[in-house]
């Protein structure tokens, strides 16, 4: 399912990169937004954050990655590989990332993911076998979170920290991709565990307004779409009627200033679309890219959003919507 280690990763990842896309002057806004991430590597390898530090170094990473920047290729070779080492070495004992962190089952999710992708690329065999220990560690936290009782809408799902009582989509979305990150790279993830977070993206979904919603019985909203539609594709949904109808959906609420969580909303709704094709594609990206192409600032970073105070996840995410169209990281293939 979208592993790239057989050919090898290098020579795939530089293929891919080098390929001409549609969109040169998203090319040259990336790689401008990798350039002021990379200013923002610590000694440590972390990414500067005021909070959050752990999950906003695994966007960073995966960043890099996404652009075909590996541990031991491309112009952020050292980067990568200090934010790697970084990430490698911060779960607790349980293989738990987010002990410094109220919401800390994002930082699980999204670092979980990363480590999964950088695995994919790791030709050093002493780091391979660390990171897939830390791996396996994670995924059993992802699990036992998931196993929690819960009431039936919110079985299946993660929400905040590991005994959450309920779950929410955005949580989910993280956590159910990086199980099959690390099922991709050999890590052994039960299939039950992804049914029963497809169960629960399906709940998630409003029959009237044909869109997901952040929880069971909301409104739909264009962040909880993009995760929806993009979670059933990769998850064996993608031949589901609510995948179709998300995607309209999307067509028709594009991204836009008032979008909450706008960086967060660009990235999902692009990745959908990507999976998508066609005019929905096409429709989204122009829109996306158009708003991230408007408001880089010369330095390389994107501005805040009201919701998203950081400017290191600003800019990693704008990278990794910008490097969709590259479709590199291996967790995002079909």
């Amino acid at each position: 399912m979208g592993l790239i280690l057989g050919i090898p990763a290098r020579a795939a990842l530089a293929q891919a990169r080098t390929q001409p896309t549609t969109a040169p002057t998203a090319d040259a806004a990336a790689q401008r937004g990798l350039g002021f991430l990379a200013k923002q590597q610590r000694a440590d390898g972390s990414f500067e954050a005021s909070e959050n530090k752990v999950a906003v170094t695994g966007l960073a990473v995966m960043a890099f990655l996404a652009c075909g920047d590996t541990p031991d290729a491309g112009k952020y070779g050292l980067v990568v590989r200090g934010g790697i080492d970084f990430l490698v070495a911060q779960p607790d004992a349980e293989g738990y990332f987010g002990k410094a962190h109220a919401k800390g089952m994002y930082d699980q999710g999204i670092v979980t993911l990363a480590l999964a992708e950088a695995m994919g690329v790791e030709t050093d065999e002493g780091r391979r076998r660390k990171t897939h220990a830390a791996l396996v560690k994670a995924v059993k936290v992802i699990l036992d979170a998931q196993a929690v009782a819960k009431p039936e809408p919110h079985a299946g799902g993660w929400r905040y920290e590991p005994k959450s009582p309920d779950s929410d989509l955005s949580l989910s979305g993280w956590n159910a991709l990086a199980l099959r990150a690390a099922r991709d790279v050999g890590v052994d993830v039960p299939r039950e565990a992804v049914q029963k977070a497809v169960g629960y993206v399906l709940r998630c979904y409003n029959a009237n307004e044909k869109g997901f919603s952040y929880q069971p019985g909301g409104a739909a909203q264009v962040g909880p779409t993009g995760i929806g539609v993009l979670s059933l594709y990769l998850l064996d949904g993608s031949e589901r009627p609510e995948v179709a109808e998300g995607a309209k959906w999307l067509l028709a609420h594009p991204v836009n200033d008032a979008t909450p969580f706008r960086y967060y909303a660009m990235y999902y709704t692009t990745q959908a679309a990507h999976q998508a094709g066609g005019a929905t594609w096409v429709a989204v990206s122009k829109s996306v890219y158009g708003q991230l192409l408007a408001t880089q600032a010369p330095d390389g970073a994107w501005p805040k959003s009201a919701q998203e105070p950081e400017g290191t996840y600003a800019t990693a995410m704008a990278v990794l919507t910008l490097a969709v169209q590259y479709g590199l990281l291996p967790a995002y293939q079909r």
